[in-house]
């Protein structure tokens, strides 16, 4: 939330303070008593939504993942990859010597989407050539550890693309809560407040001075030179 749409829920609720004080003197009013409603019910969807909204302003950038959990992975592949290096030239079968020629510092070097990609299908063709790997020791449980740590990588990958998803559609939202509010204002209470200007000048007054919006975020005036 922008200080500017701060100070406009300050002021709404502001006013609907002075609502909520001078009930008794617009209770036979239908209409405005539905207004009132209404504003207190966009503003208290407006204050979760600030909250949650500004705790997801500042996700981390897409595609970062923590370096533990890359270096996890490279390394996992990487066991697998050399078990599959060794079958793929004992068995001269040369393009899965190209999918398994890579050292772990090859893999902690690579783009995040690169290292998943390569990880899978390492995985992948490890899987299917199982049986002749156990010959050297590799086990299931290798295999599972290598997906684990794939699957940990994937999804630390998309986490920051959702974060700054939600964060745009909470924007999204409380833009839409701001402007249904201040056009409820404007267009409804506002009006109704008319009619007391005269018969009830105090609530009138209260009402107006709640209706101001002081936008904390404006430039301070410079203090004059000390002569």
């Amino acid at each position: 939330m922008t200080d500017k749409q701060r100070a406009r829920l300050t002021m709404m609720q502001a006013t609907l303070a002075v609502l909520d004080q001078y009930a008794e003197v617009y209770a036979a009013n239908k209409a405005l008593g539905t207004a009132r409603a209404e504003l207190a019910a966009l503003v208290q969807d407006l204050d979760p939504t600030a909250e949650t909204q500004q705790g997801a302003a500042a996700p981390r950038s897409a595609g970062a993942v923590k370096k533990a959990t890359k270096l996890h992975l490279a390394q996992r592949a990487a066991e697998v990859a050399a078990a599959l290096l060794a079958y793929a030239d004992e068995q001269q079968d040369i393009r899965l010597h190209t999918d398994a020629d890579y050292s772990e510092y090859q893999l902690r070097r690579a783009p995040d989407n690169d290292l998943a990609r390569i990880s899978k299908n390492i995985h992948t063709q490890a899987t299917a050539h199982l049986t002749a790997l156990q010959e050297q020791g590799v086990t299931k449980q290798e295999l599972t550890e290598l997906d684990t740590a794939l699957t940990a990588f994937q999804a630390e990958q998309t986490a920051p693309r959702a974060a700054i998803a939600d964060g745009k559609a909470q924007t999204k939202a409380l833009a839409t809560d701001l402007r249904a509010a201040v056009a409820l204002l404007r267009n409804r209470l506002d009006k109704y407040l008319v009619r007391y200007q005269r018969p009830e000048p105090r609530f009138y007054t209260a009402y107006q001075s709640a209706r101001q919006t002081i936008n904390t975020a404006q430039r301070r005036e410079k203090p004059a030179p000390a002569i």
